[in-house]
């Protein structure tokens, strides 16, 4: 039988219907067309070393049916009569017969834009030891025995070769242990994180901003009124100022560090690098930029909502701003500028912080310090609420004040094993606009681990 979530305001499923939206392979992202699991001895070793690469990687995603191509991602030939070939019972069987120790993957069938219904299997990443392939393929071939495979750019699912890729995969199965133990810690006491010296003044981070929002502001001053590209009924931005001993990157060499810097959590990440022609990020004024709202620039304006019309921008000097509307407000059946989801703010700035301490790792020589802000604006008249039906009890709480602006500086390195700690008292004040709404610090703690294990 085939397996699908039904929730009754659907947006887990959306957050995996943007892995369909313009799909590329990365290291967190496979592509593979349509494999016989069920008969194909070949197709379930090839989908075993795609999802044992993942699991060490930190977890990604496998989007089947689909093939690369000169002009984009497109379906691949030969869809299946029935999609029950794709069963999470069929998935994960062929999981348990080649990983060690073996692990749990969802599936879920999602509709792309087009309506046409593609298999996203969720691969998990908090795994405490390396994953290892208990059995070859078929005549020795595509898996070996005992195996460990990891992700490479290209990208690539290969076995590690180098002191760096071994490094790498044995420092994240620490950085798993390490994770779960201070999950359990957490249940006893309450953790604090250490404060970072505070940088000498914000002159420069707020001058980066009001840049950023200006920048944004010229790009989409000659959109229609009603283009979701404007973000009319209001959006979110998060900005970050890196502190330390920064490297100097060549400019042709920013695009392959920032695309290191994604983290993927969601099938729509944060400061996401996208390649498709028209899209793609560019060098303008000495820093990166990306607006997915460009095609709207060329009079094609609708193309994108307003939750995937990202506006970012990344310096070399470790200044960083993003831009994005409220998937709230694309719902269907639910007018926009009424909802305030409950847990969306937790995962979106969980993703991004996580960001920032990977984009410290790659542009940063030892320690560094990070200056973080989020600020949201067009809440007043919003109704927090659980879209997804997990957290009906928390609906019902209505903001008065339209904005708010919260700030902290923490160490990069803590960012990872204290990441409730930041989040709660980062976003509490928001919370609070919502008829002084108490942000409940289990609710902080349990959806960041149901986010970082990939449990849309």
């Amino acid at each position: 039988m085939l397996w699908m979530i039904s929730m009754p305001i659907q947006l887990s499923r959306q957050r995996l219907a943007d892995l369909l939206i313009d799909p590329r392979e990365d290291l967190d992202l496979e592509i593979k067309n349509w494999l016989d699991l069920r008969g194909d001895n070949d197709a379930k070793a090839t989908f075993a070393k795609a999802t044992l690469a993942l699991a060490n990687h930190g977890g990604g995603f496998i989007l089947l049916g689909l093939t690369e191509t000169d002009r984009g991602c497109v379906e691949a030939e030969g869809r299946p009569p029935t999609l029950d070939g794709y069963s999470q019972d069929v998935i994960n069987g062929i999981i348990q017969n080649y990983a060690d120790p073996a692990f749990h993957c969802a599936v879920h069938i999602v509709a792309r834009q087009d309506e046409q219904l593609f298999p996203v299997v969720v691969v998990p990443g908090d795994h405490r030891s390396p994953i290892r392939a208990r059995r070859a393929g078929p005549h020795g071939n595509i898996v070996e025995n005992n195996a460990i495979y990891v992700r490479k750019p290209g990208p690539r699912s290969e076995t590690p070769t180098s002191g760096q890729e071994w490094d790498a995969l044995l420092r994240r199965s620490l950085a798993n242990r390490r994770d779960e133990m201070l999950d359990q810690i957490r249940d006893l006491i309450s953790g604090a994180v250490p404060a970072a010296a505070q940088p000498a003044g914000p002159a420069r981070f707020d001058q980066w901003t009001e840049q950023c929002l200006a920048r944004w502001e010229a790009l989409i001053a000659d959109l229609p009124p009603e283009a979701p590209e404007r973000c009319p009924h209001g959006y979110y931005f998060v900005a970050h100022e890196l502190i330390g001993d920064l490297r100097t990157i060549p400019p042709g060499q920013l695009p392959e560090l920032l695309q290191r810097s994604v983290v993927r959590h969601t099938g729509w990440p944060p400061f996401w690098f996208p390649t498709r022609r028209g899209i793609e990020p560019y060098p303008i004024d000495g820093v990166v930029e990306c607006w997915l709202g460009r095609e709207a620039d060329a009079g094609a304006f609708g193309q994108h909502d307003a939750a995937h019309s990202d506006f970012w921008r990344i310096s070399p000097d470790g200044l960083a701003f993003l831009l994005r509307g409220y998937q709230e407000d694309g719902l269907e059946n639910r007018p926009p500028h009424t909802l305030f989801d409950v847990t969306l703010p937790i995962w979106r700035i969980g993703e991004a912080l996580l960001h920032a301490e990977r984009l410290a790792g790659n542009l940063v020589d030892g320690p560094a310090t990070v200056t973080f802000a989020v600020h949201y604006r067009g809440l007043a008249g919003r109704s927090l609420t659980s879209v997804n039906g997990r957290r009906l009890m928390f609906e019902g709480h209505v903001a008065r004040q339209d904005a708010i602006t919260e700030r902290t500086t923490i160490e990069a390195a803590s960012i990872g094993p204290n990441l409730p700690e930041i989040i709660h008292p980062l976003l509490a004040p928001l919370y609070a606009l919502f008829e002084f709404f108490d942000l409940p610090m289990a609710l902080v703690t349990e959806e960041l681990a149901q986010m970082r294990r990939g449990n849309l």
